[in-house]
């Protein structure tokens, strides 16, 4: 194996146990891959025993947890300022895969922070799942304005006197602790029509490419902020539902990428630190319920109870007593909510 440094530093790790223990997971993936051979060739095998060495070391919590220390001083920095932060923790319930297709010397890349090395939801793209959602429009579709006073305009080439900045900003999303990685396989059956050499027929062999994902029940911290309190709730509600129903990352359509809300779990804002604490899973629910301003938030209720109904020894009645006080007006008057309700009514054994 030989490693792409200069010679005094790959004297340094010239042995696997002191290479396998930097603590930094970016400069590892990206610059101390030892899977070289002679004429710095790299077999699949060799990349793959390097990716299962990789997901094998348990990486340090402490500087991660410096990160969300100053992360959390700039929430509060910013409520100090005026500005209206929604913040919410959501555990990954299938493998993740951000930046597959990326450069990277082992053939199959990872999206890390640039400066600290761990997988992470880069701001950009998580406003991008958010108006992807936003624009399906599940129950109801949000207008034009809506859309750009949430996200600004959407064409780059328009006159500049029309353009403008939308009011909600998206912070990146970080992980609560550094992730557990798994060693996943993907197996392409026609590699070589791929490359240009054969058509695809069954005759061709397989040929087995493993990649590194981050696994499932990982938690992550996702932020979003606005000077406007309605428009951050909005793109919080649309984010959440991003990262539920659409899926952040690759491979969506094969199940990866997709987040669940523990409705168990809530972030709870300190001094010093952002932490993932224990609610109640009542008081939990019922932060959900508080999103639900307008008849066209059914989905929202709909998936608390969804939530809802798999805890045990919640008491139902008292739940659907609390949510009947906690929605507004507009949707207790509307007739699609009130027989909503009724529903949910039957399906609890709660009768009048």
């Amino acid at each position: 194996m030989k490693l792409p440094l200069p010679g005094d530093t790959r004297s340094v790790f010239k042995d696997n146990n002191v290479l396998f223990k930097t603590s930094n997971l970016g400069l590892l993936f990206n610059k101390y891959v030892n899977s070289w051979q002679n004429g710095w060739q790299m077999t699949e095998e060799d990349s793959k025993k390097f990716r299962q060495s990789v997901s094998d070391i348990k990486f340090s919590k402490e500087y991660i947890e410096n990160v969300l220390k100053r992360q959390q001083m700039m929430i509060n920095n910013l409520k100090d300022s005026g500005w209206h932060v929604e913040f919410f923790t959501a555990k990954t319930d299938s493998r993740l895969i951000i930046g597959l297709g990326g450069t990277s010397v082992i053939e199959t890349g990872m999206t890390l922070h640039p400066l600290y090395g761990f997988p992470y939801l880069p701001g950009s793209g998580l406003k991008g799942l958010a108006r992807g959602y936003a624009e399906i429009g599940v129950e109801s579709k949000p207008s034009a304005d809506e859309l750009r006073e949430v996200f600004g305009s959407e064409k780059k080439d328009a006159p500049a006197v029309n353009n403008i900045q939308g009011k909600v900003f998206f912070m990146d999303g970080l992980p609560a602790t550094f992730p557990k990685l798994d060693l996943d396989i993907m197996n392409p059956h026609y590699g070589e029509y791929y490359r240009g050499g054969k058509p695809p027929a069954d005759y061709l062999n397989p040929v087995p490419v493993t990649f590194l994902t981050v696994a499932s029940e990982q938690p992550f911290l996702f932020a979003v902020f606005s000077r406007d309190k309605a428009l951050s709730e909005k793109a919080k509600q649309w984010l959440t539902g991003g990262l539920t129903d659409l899926g952040a990352g690759g491979k969506t359509n094969v199940g990866y990428g997709y987040f669940k809300i523990d409705v168990t779990l809530q972030t709870q804002s300190q001094p010093g630190i952002a932490k993932v604490t224990k609610a109640s899973p009542m008081d939990a629910l019922l932060e959900r319920v508080k999103q639900c301003r307008q008849p066209g938030d059914k989905h929202i209720l709909q998936k608390v109870f969804d939530d809802a109904w798999k805890i045990e020894g919640l008491d139902r009645k008292e739940l659907l007593g609390q949510i009947r006080l906690q929605l507004p007006d507009t949707m207790k008057k509307n007739d699609k909510i009130i027989s909503f309700l009724k529903e949910k009514e039957k399906e609890s054994g709660i009768t009048n």
